[in-house]
């Protein structure tokens, strides 16, 4: 069975539209790097700290987050009270 025309339509958008905050948010900071050395890798990695010492940034690429938010989306749709 197809998805449906709206649905793709939909995860199209909300894919370009985390793109396009990414690439806002990547132009606006720049990768820090930390000198946490005396830290171990699983301490560093628990804080959000690669074990280059730079911040982890996104932990998931656009295309599933986008899947998730249209997932979100038809739930909230299904869980409508239909009167």
């Amino acid at each position: 069975m197809r998805q449906s025309i709206y649905l793709v339509l939909a995860t199209t958008l909300i894919k370009a539209d985390i793109n396009n905050e990414l690439r806002k948010k990547q132009k606006k900071y720049r990768a820090e790097k930390v000198a946490f050395l005396y830290l171990s890798q699983h301490l560093m990695q628990d804080i959000g700290i690669q074990s280059d010492g730079f911040v982890v940034g996104e932990r998931f690429p656009a295309a599933i987050q986008a899947q998730r938010t249209v997932r979100y989306l038809r739930y909230l749709e299904l869980a409508k009270v239909k009167t």
